[in-house]
């Protein structure tokens, strides 16, 4: 997805999210928001039948992947263009 040039205030995706074809952003997206809570999910099981406790681990450990996974694409949609792409 590309801006046009004359608009100085649209927010600009890092060069690797606009050169990236649409099956490899989907893996990326689907990894972030899906892999990592469901990753803490099943740690948090672990941890669950290790500590009986009030606490739902697996709850807390799964939000816990789902925040990182937001930020981790948060971060790549938005890093900034390498010097030598620019043109």
């Amino acid at each position: 997805m590309k801006y046009p040039a004359h608009n100085p205030n649209a927010s600009v995706l890092s060069v690797r999210a606009q050169d990236s074809s649409l099956p490899a952003f989907l893996t990326r997206v689907s990894l972030s928001i899906l892999a990592l809570p469901l990753g803490g999910y099943v740690l948090g099981s672990l941890a669950d039948r290790q500590l009986q406790g009030e606490i739902s681990w697996a709850i807390a450990v799964a939000l816990l992947g789902l925040t990182a996974g937001l930020i981790h694409l948060w971060m790549w949609m938005k890093r900034p263009a390498p010097e030598q792409t620019l043109k």
